[in-house]
């Protein structure tokens, strides 16, 4: 293990790490804002579909369009298969021999899955309680469309490439919206959030290749191919296991309250908000963190142990605040936009919380496949999804709330493992750890402090809603000038340099 290393107040190793680090830092940042751009165009459109769809729906309609959706949120891990992450991984450059391998190893699968789905949409109906085996249908044309776009969308993230690829988001949010609405409106019904996904991916999949001038190329070297593999299916079996812990609930309360029920559109409901704002930075940080960790590895350990420290630093101020400030609002929230699921409520507020914590496996989880370690996050998978599942199905008969419960009391022992273990392959410790989150803390205090009392005194509508939201605002840098003023400092001027770049 490496020496133990002291840190800063900013949550850094002392010591310099040079100008390929400051250069990487520059980079990556820049990918980030790219990154976040293509979030904003996707997630908002979704949201804003998802909202009409509601309406449109009810809540019977849209627990149906939520187990399709979730299916599609599979059917994206099974497409990788890790090939993707290998590239990333490898981080060669261009079009090479290992990128043709990649994707007809994925065309590969596509296709497999693609027939499987398509010849097993009456029974995957029936598991499912979807009433409708057409929904499948589509999304096996959706395999096979997503499949041709996976290995071009990896080389713009290999290479850090998030402004280009935040031009196929926009495509892919553009195409969703208007199609999705305009055959919702036209009484189509919940198949219509499927047929919208398919021609939206359809689009900007054309977009990726000619982005990325991708020549598809058919070859397949059973030597390559077993090399990124090695790798590559280590992060997929990961991944696989881990989606029982972003989507086991629904699989649970689909089979225990089916998807039509009141029960299960208010508890995927309660997901929208914080899906939209927390589960969207987290995977598009995801998205830049694992190209730039791979680099700092090639920087060198002090630029790697630098990076890792101030990904929690910032995951945790954002996901903390954001958690705590998005339950704070949790009621105005539901009451004035989904006033047809009020029961969404009590369960918004809990998963806010819960999905605060994630930050912290955020931060680290691609830090480990950086580091060719990616049997750790499978490990962590193979410990505490079976005990997240374990509680689903121990509290499913007291109901929906119950189990958006079991989140919160999962994720918090689960939180400070995962930064234990990153500790002692970085050679970091617990002070340095709790250095990184103490301006995490001081925003939640703060905006506790400030927004709790007016949420309390006023009734639920769009007045308590931005009364509270500005509240906690300004607790926030309240908690940040009494608890941690560098890091307010250095927000404030971060936030002239993204301004002088847009000048």
């Amino acid at each position: 293990m490496a020496d133990v290393a002291e840190s800063g107040a900013d949550g850094t190793v002392d010591g310099t790490s040079g100008d390929d680090d400051l250069s990487l830092g520059r980079k990556a940042a820049g990918g980030f804002v790219w990154a976040l751009v293509g979030f904003a165009l996707m997630q908002v459109g979704s949201f804003a579909t998802y909202t009409i769809a509601t309406k449109v729906l009810g809540a019977d309609g849209i627990g149906v369009v939520g187990i399709a959706l979730t299916l599609v949120f599979w059917i994206d891990i099974l497409l990788g298969v890790g090939m993707g992450a290998s590239l990333i991984f490898e981080q060669e450059k261009g079009q090479t021999e290992r990128v043709a391998v990649a994707f007809t190893v994925n065309m590969m699968v596509a296709v497999v899955l693609s027939v499987a789905i398509f010849f097993g949409a009456g029974a995957i109906d029936d598991f499912l309680g979807a009433g409708n085996p057409n929904l499948f249908r589509v999304v096996a044309a959706l395999v096979l469309v997503k499949g041709l776009g996976q290995v071009p969308d990896a080389m713009l993230k290999r290479d850090l490439d998030f402004k280009r690829r935040a031009k196929a988001d926009f495509t892919r949010s553009l195409g969703r919206f208007v199609i999705s609405v305009s055959l919702l409106k036209a009484g189509v019904g919940p198949i219509a959030m499927v047929i919208g996904v398919l021609s939206a991916e359809i689009a900007a999949t054309v977009v990726t290749w000619a982005l990325v001038r991708f020549k598809p190329t058919l070859r397949f070297d059973l030597k390559i191919a077993g090399q990124m593999l090695r790798f590559g299916s280590a992060m997929f079996a990961a991944q696989l296991v881990g989606m029982l812990w972003l989507q086991g609930d629904y699989l649970v309360l689909s089979r225990h309250f089916n998807s039509k029920s009141r029960q299960f559109g208010e508890y995927y409901t309660a997901f929208r908000l914080p899906e939209l704002v927390l589960g969207s930075v987290y995977n598009l940080f995801s998205n830049v963190a694992f190209p730039a960790y791979a680099a700092a590895r090639e920087a060198g350990p002090e630029a790697l142990r630098n990076a890792s420290l101030k990904s929690l630093r910032l995951l945790c101020m954002f996901g903390f605040a954001a958690g705590v400030g998005m339950s704070l609002i949790a009621r105005d929230f539901i009451t004035v936009v989904y006033p047809e699921v009020l029961g969404a409520i009590p369960i918004m507020q809990l998963l806010c919380v819960a999905g605060g914590f994630v930050g912290v496996g955020y931060a680290s989880g691609d830090l480990f496949n950086a580091m060719g370690k990616p049997r750790l996050g499978l490990y962590f998978s193979l410990i505490f999804v079976p005990i997240l599942m374990g509680g689903f199905l121990l509290v499913v008969d007291r109901g929906v709330i119950a189990i958006a419960a079991v989140h919160v009391a999962v994720i918090i022992p689960y939180s400070a493992f995962r930064i234990q273990v990153a500790n002692r392959l970085l050679g970091t410790t617990w002070k340095d750890s709790l250095i990184a989150l103490r301006p995490a803390a001081a925003l939640v205090i703060g905006i506790g402090a400030f927004a709790w009392p007016v949420r309390l005194t006023l009734d639920a509508g769009w007045g308590s809603l931005f009364a509270v939201f500005f509240a906690g605002l300004v607790g926030g840098f309240a908690g940040l000038a009494i608890g941690d003023r560098a890091t307010l400092v250095e927000l404030g001027e971060g936030g002239q340099k993204v301004l002088a770049r847009f000048r």
